[in-house]
């Protein structure tokens, strides 16, 4: 199966449980993906039994864990849509689909996939016709890379709805950033706001394609309909091989819906045995992980909201939640690290004592290599508002110049229908050729002394470091603005008077 029938299968998927009032985007997509799952997890199983080298482990039949005894046998995918009784089939999915969070077989993704699970589909009937459009698939037979694909074309119809926006960033961005950073074999990553995990893929994805021998390197169309390339690490030890799916990627996440989801890509992603924890990484109390550092931090925090209840260890009692997590990426960065963080464009031009404090001690104590403007649009269909991204290391030193750089375009139309074409103006490549030597270019590309934001009140806007002209906004004449809405009050009230009419005539025709 490739990637067009897959999408397809998809989208028949979707019809199925909108047309049953699953329609909320983050419900919709995680009942397929526990039935996708659930497909693929008997494969996996007859695989091992195919095997059968002593070392394999079964996933259904009894098992006893924990002092208790638990039976996956009816969530064999042969065994529980074989059952002719829909509505029976639909209670022994609800019943037994938790407990596979206890499976002592699974990698801990897998199980975190299936903590708390809830199943929301109304009735049999339509569990019996998603079954039937899935049971044709045979994973076995799909290429790796378009099994790992499958999630983020799932994820990619999530639909307008901005609460989308909080696990979805732009896979290219995603992407970009990674090769900025650069993610080592042997070193640690961290996305302490991990959403869907999608820089967690990108930094697995682009360290196995930094140890892969050119011949095996090989181009793909992603999910993004952008060209991509994958490698398969071929030049990897054993003992890499190890750390870079066990003790290389760490995901953080305080939602456990949201969690599922990048536990859903790592399982298809394969790198499920890395930790992926449900956690608030700035609020509450500390716990562990509060004092581990990792070599390389990108995220993409959220946008809105502030928060009062800050942890002791960031330094900052309360504020914006970006800049709450910046403050933890300070944190948590190990001396030598890198950081790649998205955030809205209040981070530059914030003068709270939150923004100031956390903007000063990233000059004072880190060297804050690039600021890079993005364009208005590029967070579309989920909000307009406008964002850049920062790149800084742990020197332990004052920072001397900051690199800016303006990206007016990325290769795409910037509308809610986003669409991506040669026609679109990209800087993305000319921004990758610049980054390594921190070209400069008029209009384009500075260098900034750090002194100079100090003196500007810490405000790295563009237009206040007197890189660009501010934006000029021409407002109307007070008497054009009245005239306007003079002249469309006078319309309403037509309009009004058009359906009283209307409204006269339906009822004498109905009294006659």
């Amino acid at each position: 199966m490739d990637s067009g029938t897959l999408q397809s299968t998809l989208k028949r998927l979707c019809k199925v449980l909108w047309e049953a009032n699953v329609s909320e985007p983050l419900s919709y997509v995680t009942q397929i993906s526990y039935l996708l799952f659930l497909k693929m997890l008997e494969e996996i199983d007859a695989e091992r039994r195919l095997i059968n080298n002593g070392n394999s482990k079964q996933i259904f039949g009894k098992f006893n864990y924990n002092g208790r005894e638990l039976d996956f046998e009816p969530l064999r995918w042969s065994h529980f849509t074989s059952d002719p009784d829909n509505e029976r089939m639909l209670r022994t999915l609800r019943d037994t689909l938790p407990l596979l969070a206890e499976h002592p077989n699974l990698s801990p993704g897998a199980r975190s996939v299936f903590q708390g699970a809830a199943v929301v589909i109304p009735d049999g009937a339509t569990l019996r016709r998603a079954v039937d459009v899935i049971t044709p698939i045979s994973f076995r037979s799909i290429d790796a890379d378009v099994k790992g694909d499958l999630f983020e074309l799932l994820m990619s119809d999530l639909g307008s709805q901005k609460k989308a926006a909080q696990f979805r960033t732009p896979r290219h961005l995603v992407r970009l950033i990674t090769q900025m950073v650069n993610p080592q074999i042997g070193q640690t990553v961290c996305d302490s706001a991990c959403g869907s995990g999608g820089f967690l893929i990108a930094a697995y994805e682009h360290i196995l394609l930094a140890n892969t021998r050119p011949e095996f390197i090989k181009e793909i169309i992603g999910p993004d309909r952008l060209p991509v390339h994958r490698g398969i690490g071929d030049k990897l030890t054993r003992a890499q091989w190890d750390f870079l799916q066990r003790g290389t990627l760490h995901g953080f996440e305080a939602d456990q819906n949201i969690i599922r989801l990048a536990a859903m890509n790592a399982v298809l992603h394969q790198f499920d045995e890395s930790p992926l924890i449900r956690r608030d990484s700035i609020c509450g109390s500390e716990d562990r992980w509060d004092e581990v550092q990792f070599d390389y931090i990108m995220e993409n925090p959220p946008f809105s909201g502030s928060r009062g209840d800050a942890k002791r260890s960031l330094r900052v009692e309360k504020g914006d939640k970006y800049i709450l997590f910046l403050a933890c990426a300070l944190r948590s960065l190990r001396p030598g690290g890198t950081a790649g963080i998205i955030f809205p464009n209040g981070l530059l031009f914030g003068d709270s004592n939150s923004h100031i404090t956390v903007k000063e001690r990233l000059l004072k104590d880190f060297n804050l290599q690039a600021v890079v403007t993005l364009p208005k649009g590029m967070f579309e269909p989920y909000t307009p508002n406008p964002t850049c991204f920062i790149i800084f290391r742990n020197t332990g030193r004052p920072t001397e110049n900051v690199w800016f750089y303006r990206v007016e375009g990325d290769g795409s139309s910037l509308k809610k229908a986003r669409k991506f074409g040669s026609q679109y103006r990209n800087d993305f490549p000319d921004l990758l050729a610049k980054w390594p030597t921190r070209a400069t270019e008029e209009g384009r590309a500075w260098h900034v002394p750090a002194q100079r934001i100090i003196d500007n009140g810490y405000n790295m806007t563009l237009s206040a470091l007197e890189l660009v002209e501010p934006v000029k906004v021409v407002h109307p004449e007070p008497e054009e603005i009245l005239e306007s809405i003079a002249s469309k009050e006078e319309r309403i009230f037509s309009i009004i008077g058009e359906m009283r009419e209307l409204l006269r005539g339906e009822s004498a025709d109905g009294a006659n």
